[in-house]
């Protein structure tokens, strides 16, 4: 995203000097003109004879987000955070972790299902539906897993404290990452307890945007909502004597993918970006502001009629949460929409991943869609959406106070326009 200008006097500008000085003046760029915007603009309007221009080459992809036929280095001129932190919208390593997700109730067959997941090439396994009742199902459940950060779904207060006591008596010896998808707003007191004697291992609490997506919100509406839920509970935690910057290491952002790629890559360096603005309110330290993101493939967007398509739609939404920057992504088994998932589809969904990371190497660069003009003007327009949602929620007394709100507003049809 550096050195990006608006005003490129010739093809041959936009190369990087070292590159540029390699070039001889009688280079073929040189045969090649620079063309303005404006004579590109009159070019398409000869070719659509009179078509109105909007309603044939502007796809209306969802409400308050036009996207362009084509974008230019012009369009870049007024994106403000190009020059500021562009780190702030990168995962803090270039790969993300491959998340199992492990559906068996009983703490020694979850265990034996997720040893194989990672035997397979898990990187992270999810028990959703594992109850963790006493010390011996936990320690069960994390058996043989060695070093693999383990999630928990299906979690109230009291197995939280069951996690947090097995890191405390493992403190010497640290070896997992435990993080559970608590409702940080279940109870308040009882998250400013479970944040006032947390253990540096342990994520106790998920917001899930992906409720939202899957609800019908837009991509500005699930970024926007979520943004407000985490400043309002970073808000009453404060009020509590807790510090912003060890509460914002408590969350997990849950995001839902869909299928139309550049939005949804798009959305999450947009949350990315307005979540470290936010924090800039709460004196939270640059380093401390960057967010934790799961992704998990749309369940909204799955055929019924014919499952098998989507395995593609799993691969695509897979592509936009990794280039999107998910810190950990989960692929639905392609039946999961009609039927029980066996052993072949959750293969192929792990699979699937591990294509992505090993044969097309989308592991080895943090941001690979930085100082694309389409995606830093769609990240620029969903946060700015996102932004001012925040500030409508904000007028109306904060999140809590604007929530049942929310799902009748979704009542309306929101969903995704297709291109």
């Amino acid at each position: 995203m550096k050195n990006i200008s608006p005003n490129l006097s010739s093809e041959s500008d936009r190369l990087d000097p070292a590159i540029r000085m390699t070039i001889p003046a009688e280079s073929l760029l040189h045969e090649f003109p620079p063309v303005t915007t404006d004579e590109w603009e009159a070019a398409i309007q000869r070719d659509l004879k009179g078509a109105d221009y909007a309603s044939r080459l502007i796809w209306h992809a969802e409400e308050g987000l036009d996207v362009k036929p084509y974008y230019r280095a012009e369009y870049l001129h007024d994106i403000a955070y190009l020059d500021a932190a562009p780190f702030l919208l990168t995962r803090a390593t270039p790969g993300w972790r491959i998340r199992e997700e492990v559906d068996l109730t009983g703490p020694e067959e979850a265990n034996r299902a997720a040893r194989e997941a990672i035997a397979a090439g898990a990187e992270e396994i999810a028990y959703t539906r594992a109850v963790i009742a006493s010390p011996s199902d936990l320690a069960l459940l994390l058996a043989d897993l060695g070093e693999i950060p383990v999630h928990f779904d299906n979690v109230d207060t009291h197995a939280v404290h069951l996690l947090i006591e097995r890191l405390h008596k493992h403190a010497a010896s640290p070896s997992t990452t435990l993080s559970s998808g608590l409702d940080p707003f279940a109870d308040l007191d009882a998250s400013a307890g479970i944040l006032a004697n947390r253990p540096p291992g342990l994520i106790p609490f998920v917001l899930q945007a992906e409720q939202y997506r899957e609800s019908g919100a837009t991509s500005a509406e699930e970024a926007g909502l979520t943004l407000a839920a985490a400043v309002d509970f970073l808000a009453e935690m404060q009020q509590r004597g807790l510090d912003p910057g060890n509460v914002t290491g408590s969350l997990i952002f849950s995001f839902a993918i869909g299928p139309y790629i550049f939005i949804e890559i798009a959305k999450l360096r947009a949350f990315r970006l307005v979540w470290a603005q936010a924090l800039q309110a709460f004196g939270v330290a640059p380093e401390d502001a960057r967010a934790r993101i799961h992704a998990r493939t749309a369940r909204w967007s799955g055929a019924l009629e014919d499952s098998h398509i989507n395995i593609l739609r799993g691969a695509t939404e897979a592509v936009s949460a990794i280039l999107g920057g998910a810190d950990s992504l989960s692929v639905a088994p392609y039946d999961e929409c009609c039927s029980d998932p066996n052993e072949a589809s959750r293969r192929l969904a792990r699979n699937t991943q591990l294509i992505l990371k090993h044969e097309a190497l989308l592991a080895r660069v943090a941001d690979p869609g930085a100082g694309s003009y389409c995606l830093e003007v769609l990240t620029d327009s969903i946060a700015r959406n996102a932004w001012s949602l925040l500030q409508k929620i904000e007028a109306c007394g904060g999140y809590r106070k604007y929530s049942p709100a929310i799902q009748s507003s979704f009542a309306r049809n929101s969903s995704i326009a297709q291109p």
